[in-house]
């Protein structure tokens, strides 16, 4: 039996990735938990507190950034993911004489197709005035979370 072993991340989060021969998928192993006994996650209980609590004020502060760039181009641009074939080559174990047999086994794999999209940038102009209206409050709101975060969450080290 074969072991391949390789590194991925996700939502910045380290992993270790090992896949057994013979197998369409892998299992999935938190590089902390190989390396150190005890840490059980990617980010403290803060960080994942602050994240919650100015993810709107950051989802707005987006809004705001893409509406000014879509009045300085004069037009949207509409973004999707879009899978195709990419051919690739697995293994199984024979159950015989425990030799490699290597077969085809396509994979899909995505990629972002942008499309430019037509606007009304007067529309656009009343949506970006919108968003700075909202900015202040929800800015507010951030911050007065961040700060019930790391009162409920102090000095982390």
């Amino acid at each position: 039996m074969t072991y391949a072993i390789g590194v991925v991340t996700d939502k910045a989060c380290l992993c270790v990735k090992l896949g057994v021969s013979g197998m369409r998928y892998s299992i999935k192993f938190p590089l902390s938990a190989l390396l150190v006994a005890g840490v059980a996650a990617c980010s403290t209980p803060r960080e994942d507190c602050i994240a919650g609590a100015t993810a709107d004020y950051r989802a707005l502060q987006s809004s705001i950034s893409e509406a000014q760039m879509n009045i300085a181009r004069g037009y949207a641009v509409h973004r999707q993911s879009v899978p195709y074939t990419v051919p690739d080559t697995c293994y199984r174990t024979d159950p015989y004489t425990n030799d490699m047999i290597p077969y085809s086994c396509p994979k899909t794999a995505y990629r972002t197709q942008e499309t430019p999209v037509a606007i009304d940038v007067a529309q656009e102009r009343k949506k970006l005035s919108g968003y700075q209206k909202l900015l202040p409050k929800f800015k507010a709101q951030a911050e007065a979370g961040t700060r019930q975060c790391i009162a409920q969450y102090p000095d982390e080290t």
